[in-house]
């Protein structure tokens, strides 16, 4: 892990990360000096009736297409049903990122589609390039994901199976810290729009005295509809990214 730097463009910044594990975002701020503060808002679990999905893991290869909106939805996907997936030799894999798409390629999947706008607007204007469209298509969800993914597919002529693949919860120990440690913060940062709404449930209005910055755009919609500021949101849906865009406006604070 990076160690904080003494002369970094943060220093003396304190920014919470919000995500439900500590990574490459964390230790990019902590990289230039920034106080980092690790306030999960989410926990990740299993769908509570799974049973969707171990159906569509059984025909896998009835699918041309298996499509990925998140890390989570790949890990608990691939915990069900690895082996299936890794044999169906005729099934194309879809990544709503590069981030997904790499640990894709590490669970052994070839990934042939990363939208050139990495969410998932992005990737129905993908699909939609494409020729062969009366085809099956799995896309493992969130129990609370919208439906945009699936109506712009099946808008296009695919035919589309969502089962649930795991749960977002809130993480009640840390909404107690963000609670806590508010006042300390100068920004926070969100990877997705259950972290959003955790963070207002535990502070609500008063995340308006912090700067914040948003992964992708599903995740400033939820920042916006409470009717708070996002300063800046990132260009791609990578933590990288997100890091980047955090260091360029927070560099010039007095």
């Amino acid at each position: 892990m990076n160690e904080e730097s003494p002369n970094g463009k943060l220093d003396g910044l304190r920014i919470a990360t919000t995500r439900e594990h500590a990574g490459v975002l964390d230790d990019t701020l902590r990289a230039e000096g920034a106080d980092v503060r690790h306030i999960p808002l989410i926990r990740v679990v299993s769908a509570a009736d799974e049973s969707g999905l171990q159906t569509a893991l059984q025909r896998i290869g009835d699918y041309a297409w298996l499509v990925f909106t998140s890390t989570k939805a790949l890990r608990l996907t691939m915990a069900a049903g690895g082996q299936a997936v890794l044999a169906a030799e005729s099934l194309a894999v879809a990544c709503v990122g590069e981030t997904t798409a790499a640990e894709a390629a590490e669970l052994g999947l070839q990934v042939s589609m990363v939208p050139e706008r990495q969410h998932v607007k992005g990737l129905i204007e993908a699909f939609a390039a494409l020729e062969k469209r009366d085809v099956r298509v799995l896309y493992p969800r969130s129990e609370i994901a919208p439906s945009t993914l699936k109506e712009g597919l099946q808008a296009l002529g695919f035919l589309v199976d969502d089962p649930v693949a795991y749960r977002t919860l809130p993480d009640d120990h840390g909404m107690k810290q963000l609670k806590d440690q508010l006042d300390e913060l100068h920004a926070i940062a969100f990877a997705s729009p259950s972290a959003v709404e955790n963070a207002w449930s535990a502070v609500g209005d008063d995340l308006r005295s912090v700067h914040i910055y948003t992964i992708g755009p599903s995740t400033s919609a939820a920042v916006r509809a409470h009717g708070l500021t996002v300063q800046r949101e990132a260009a791609v849906h990578r933590a990288e990214a997100l890091g980047e865009i955090i260091i360029r406006c927070e560099c010039h604070h007095d």
